[in-house]
């Protein structure tokens, strides 16, 4: 009797690199998504869905990666970087369009992937409705509220070229986590 064949090992998928601050890519509008179907576009969604895991985001944009497409993915959990967002599939969000915000904004705590190292309060709508293609093509429509509606629009200003402190109004800046740690008692690790 022979051994058996050792089983080959998975393929490793290549990891996506994060843009920072300062990189001009981070500049640009993306571009709309023409095929969503497309095997290598299918595969790029995983690849960001892991990229976000990864760095333990609750949210990532495809231009965050270097990639001009209208594409983000919404995947809140509980983690040391976000410890009250809520449990959520990741949802991949393409080629959205905010169809209105309330009046009403909410003050609240924001970091970035792209922005390391530093924390903001950040205004931001507390409702928005939207509409955007999912993975599987369907076009959809729904309002989210609270966080989900700050992090909609949050990984939607990447998909216009803005970052976060771009959005900071008079009286707040960019504080480090070391900072953000001593006002919240909450211990970020990026």
């Amino acid at each position: 009797m022979s051994d058996p064949i050792p089983a080959s090992p998975a393929p490793e998928r290549p990891s996506l690199s994060l843009l920072e601050r300062g990189d001009e890519r981070l500049t640009l509008k993306a571009g709309k998504i023409l095929d969503i179907a497309d095997p290598e576009f299918q595969a790029f969604i995983d690849m960001l869905i892991q990229a976000g895991n990864d760095n333990l985001g609750v949210g990532i944009a495809a231009p965050q990666v270097g990639k001009s497409l209208r594409l983000f993915i919404m995947a809140p959990k509980p983690n040391p970087r976000y410890p009250d967002a809520p449990e959520g599939e990741p949802l991949a969000v393409i080629n959205p369009v905010i169809l209105a915000a309330s009046g009403e904004k909410e003050i609240g705590w924001e970091g970035c992937l792209s922005v390391p190292g530093y924390r903001a309060q950040v205004a931001r709508h507390s409702v928005v409705d939207v509409a955007f293609t999912d993975r599987s093509g369907r076009h959809l429509t729904g309002r989210f509220e609270g966080f989900m509606a700050r992090l909609f629009q949050h990984e939607f200003d990447h998909l216009e070229g803005i970052l976060y402190p771009e959005r900071l109004e008079q009286g707040n800046t960019l504080i480090t986590l070391a900072e953000y740690t001593a006002i919240t008692g909450i211990e970020v690790p990026r």
